[in-house]
């Protein structure tokens, strides 16, 4: 079994293999699955026989010859090697896939062990199949030759297939070692490829779980595509023009452990709504094979990163990367959530949306993580559109010089709040190269920065600079960076919708009422006690006054021409406004909604709201009718805005206009 989420920690690898050791299973149990039949390899045996448990195939030659068919399963001897390359051929069907696991007695692995003399790239490869489960194999693929050639232990390829789709694999318990392979990403301890020309191909409901993949190079657990091309990956593999993108979709990596790569642990790769959870990577690049990251995705859409554990990911002096988690290029809605970074040499984050020549990335969320003596910087910026970080904690030690921001030449629009950055380090914001850190890319709503205050700490309205009061800062558990009982990051965080609905630890985090700082709500909240406080004071100029508009030309309140209520406000003739500033939350998007009539055909009221970004923008509704109608205007805040002007606005004609019930809410 797997350790904890919390608890996992760097252990040797004999003992991460035991514990992924399971108990073998009667023969019986197998031959009992519905429908099919067994067939045993045993590599052991002295005599080739039939395939039965009798008289069991003893090469990985009888076992690829054979047609399997739905339902079937190919069991492999525990405690026997089998050298070479296994490629069975025939595919199962829904609800009848076929088996591939181990037979016998004992807790030791059926092993398939590639063999360095031959030509095969992988020791274990499903062709052109689906409808595959894979349980309880080791597989390794030892390969000591001075030149490296693409290894892989587990190796799962789709090509062309006539109706596009490769449907249903499962590899569960399975354990992945010693893999030598080239400084090329093909080279993988597990790996889901589509490759192929001439029929656009996908993987659909591919699984990966509770397996160990340790000492191998390049790559960890990933997939992969030929089918990847589109304009936000810009170039990216020789793209170019080319638009060809067809995304894998149900792919699932859950609860493995990857140790000791040469590169990257896990990646994901032109996936759709692809999820990465409950993972543990740790020592990972150990070898000059480029530049990696631990747990990364590049080219997908909607991919979930959340419940990993990463850490000791090596920085080499050649490249930039070495962080924990990346949201890479031709990405649309990456989420980054709940995971654990610590000991990282390159970081805890990346955007690196436009690291490729044309390529672009948007909407990358990273909530409530714990980033904890992470080396270099804690976020990387190298380029994204829209990215929102909130409800993060970031710990840096004593002695520590990592940056909170290191800028790259692109541009990162990036809205912070409700983060705690405890830093004790010399750490401040930098740029990169010949670039330099651009402000104006970062908007910072309520963050607390405790320790340090470099020179260009940014400027935050609503920032924290007492100190937070943590439970154990300097701790190994998680738990040691919560909240102590009379913190005053208590509450002090910034609301956000949609924000997931728990912190780190799965409590409850609160809708309406502000959430504490940082990834644990700690305290108690009653939304029903924290009504959203009106973002337009006086909407419905009920009070009786037009405080707090201000007023331009002829503007008054009116009791005989109320929409709803007592009064309106009656702006004309034109050129007139009643304006109220707002305060809001930068790259937020908004409704303004309100009822509007003008008194004469000819004249015009204008409803909007303007300087909602840094370039002066205006939107509005417009009113011509006599009688009262509704209207709405939609604007987003720029990436640094705080703030906006609402207006009610008498533009042009000889008439009056009332505007009534107005309101501001977020979308």
């Amino acid at each position: 079994m797997l350790l904890s989420h919390a608890l996992r920690r760097a252990v040797p690898a004999v003992a991460l293999a035991a514990a992924l050791l399971s108990p073998a299973l009667p023969a019986a149990t197998a031959a009992a699955a519905a429908g099919g039949t067994s067939w045993y390899l045993d590599c052991s045996a002295a005599a080739d026989g039939s395939g039965s448990q009798a008289a069991p195939w003893n090469s990985l030659g009888s076992a690829n010859a054979h047609l399997f068919q739905p339902g079937d399963r190919l069991l492999l001897k525990r405690g026997a090697t089998c050298t070479g390359t296994l490629q069975p051929q025939g595919s199962g069907t829904a609800g009848a896939p076929i088996t591939l696991a181990g037979y016998g007695t004992g807790t030791a692995r059926p092993v398939v062990a590639g063999d360095p003399a031959s030509s095969q790239n992988a020791a274990v490869r499903l062709y052109n199949v689906e409808q595959w489960e894979i349980r309880d194999l080791e597989i390794t693929y030892t390969d000591t030759a001075a030149t490296k050639r693409e290894r892989n232990g587990l190796l799962v390829e789709i090509a062309d297939l006539p109706d596009g789709v490769g449907t249903h694999y499962l590899v569960d318990d399975v354990y992945v070692h010693d893999v030598n392979g080239d400084a090329t990403k093909w080279s993988n301890g597990i790996q889901f490829r589509v490759s192929g020309s001439t029929t656009p191909t996908n993987f659909d409901d591919v699984t990966v779980q509770n397996s160990l993949i340790a000492h191998v190079d390049r790559e960890g657990l990933t997939n992969r595509s030929t089918w990847m091309c589109r304009p936000t990956y810009g170039t990216g593999d020789g793209c170019g023009t080319t638009s060809n993108w067809r995304a894998s979709t149900r792919l699932v990596f859950r609860g493995n452990t990857i140790q000791d790569t040469g590169g990257d642990g896990i990646v994901v790769r032109a996936a759709d709504h692809a999820l990465v959870e409950h993972n543990t990577a740790f020592d990972l690049a150990m070898r000059p094979m480029g530049s990696n990251a631990g747990i990364w995705t590049i080219n997908s859409d909607f991919t979930t990163v959340q419940y990993n554990e990463v850490h000791h990911v090596r920085r080499l002096s050649d490249n930039n990367d070495g962080m924990a988690f990346d949201s890479d290029y031709g990405n649309t809605g990456a989420l980054f959530q709940y995971n654990y970074s610590h000991d990282n040499q390159g970081g805890f984050m990346l955007f690196c949306g436009a690291c490729g020549a044309g390529s672009s990335s948007t909407g990358t969320v990273v909530r409530y993580n714990l980033s904890r003596a992470d080396q270099s910087r804690w976020l990387f910026a190298v380029g994204e559109k829209n990215a929102r970080m909130y409800n993060n904690t970031a710990y840096l030690p004593a002695g520590s010089t990592t940056a909170i921001v290191q800028q790259g030449s692109g541009t990162s629009t990036t809205a912070l709040s409700g983060n705690l950055f405890y830093n004790l380090g010399s750490g401040g914001y930098i740029g990169f190269g010949s670039s330099a850190y651009k402000p104006g890319d970062f908007g910072w709503d309520a963050n607390a920065f405790w320790g340090n205050h470099p020179a260009n700490e940014p400027a935050d309205a609503r920032k924290l600079t007492a100190d937070p009061r943590l439970a154990n800062p300097g701790g190994t558990a998680p738990a040691d960076y919560g909240l102590a009982a009379a913190s005053p990051a208590r509450g002090a965080g910034a609301t956000v919708p949609a924000n997931g609905g728990q912190d780190f630890f799965g409590a409850p985090v609160p809708q309406t009422c502000r959430p504490d700082l940082g990834f644990q709500q700690a305290s108690a909240f009653d939304d029903t006690a924290c009504a959203a406080p009106a973002l337009l004071a006086n909407g419905g100029f009920e009070s009786g006054a037009l405080a707090p508009w201000t007023s331009y030309g002829g503007v008054q309140l009116d009791a005989a021409n109320a929409h709803g209520g007592t009064y309106a406000v009656r702006v004309g003739p034109a050129q007139a406004a009643a304006e109220q500033v707002i305060a809001l939350q930068p790259g937020t998007t908004y409704r303004l909604s309100g009822w509007g009539k003008v008194s004469a055909a000819g004249t015009e009221l204008s409803l909007g709201v303007k300087q909602y970004d840094s370039a002066g923008s205006s939107t509005r509704a417009a009113f011509t009718a006599t009688a009262y109608s509704q209207g709405s205007t939609v604007f987003t805040t720029g990436p640094t805005a705080t703030s906006a002007r609402v207006y009610c606005y008498a533009r042009s004609g000889g008439g009056y206009g009332w505007c009534d019930d107005l309101t501001v809410t977020k979308v």
